[in-house]
């Protein structure tokens, strides 16, 4: 089971913040909620393919394995 709050913990000590849909965006309504990754520099690197809060949960712990395995390479 994906807990967001452990994912979002992970992405903080890699220096990433997640973040959500916001309530009001407009693209809640036609694609639901969805999430993005961004740097430390604003950048975001996970989540913005086709529109914005493209990444499910899913998504996220996937590109946060493959970080956590490149750097343990």
């Amino acid at each position: 089971m994906l807990i967001e709050s452990k994912i979002r913990r992970e992405l903080s000590k890699n220096g990433y913040r997640l973040t959500k849909t916001p309530p009001r965006h407009w693209s809640r309504e036609y694609y639901g909620v969805g999430y993005e990754v961004v740097d430390e520099n604003k950048i975001v690197v996970l989540g913005s393919i086709g529109h914005e809060y493209s990444a499910t949960l899913e998504d996220v712990q996937a590109w946060l394995d493959d970080l956590n395995a490149r750097k343990a390479a």
